[in-house]
């Protein structure tokens, strides 16, 4: 219902400023810890309702998603987002990561490194631009059996988690230096 809320908010504010194309949402406010390469205030749907579902998963504090880690944009997609456990990054540990999270589609970097994290989704097997994840000091268990479907990965960082066992699939992930 929280979520329902949110998302008919945001819709009504963007409905207000009527400026962005079909699938975006306006923002009037940018947190300083947000950096916009090329584009405006326009945000894709997707990433931001990814974003939003990992605040109410773990019961976190923002009164926006963009305030959520350090934040890199690119004609309004997430390319990198810093959502550690530490300065520049995430205000309290994430313990989850949502379903949806593969619907950030076009991230290229997501450096997730001392937080809570056990479980990576399935859907992250979606992020298929991801060139560079950082998962260390979590208390993963295992990884997703899907990994190898991140091709473009060429910079992966699993230290200090509690994994026993490597995927198969592990093996399609050429491009690690």
């Amino acid at each position: 219902m929280k979520l329902q809320i949110l998302i008919l908010s945001l819709l009504f504010i963007n409905q207000s400023y009527g400026q962005c194309e079909a699938d975006f949402i306006y923002f009037n406010e940018i947190p300083e810890s947000l950096n916009i390469l090329s584009g405006d205030s326009c945000f894709y749907n997707q990433d931001i309702n990814v974003i939003y579902e990992l605040i109410l998963l773990n019961n976190l504090e923002y009164n926006s998603p963009l305030e959520v880690g350090t934040q890199l944009w690119y004609e309004g997609r997430l390319r990198s987002w810093i959502a550690g456990y530490y300065f520049g990054g995430v205000n309290a540990q994430l313990d989850t990561l949502p379903n949806n999270f593969g619907d950030i589609n076009d991230l290229r970097s997501l450096y997730l490194e001392w937080n809570n994290i056990n479980t990576m989704p399935q859907s992250m097997s979606n992020l298929t631009n991801l060139q560079s994840l950082y998962i260390s000091n979590n208390n993963l268990i295992n990884i997703a059996e899907n990994i190898g479907d991140l091709s473009q990965l060429y910079f992966l960082d699993l230290g200090y988690n509690q994994i026993t066992t490597i995927p198969d699939s592990f093996v399609e992930l050429t491009n690690l230096q």
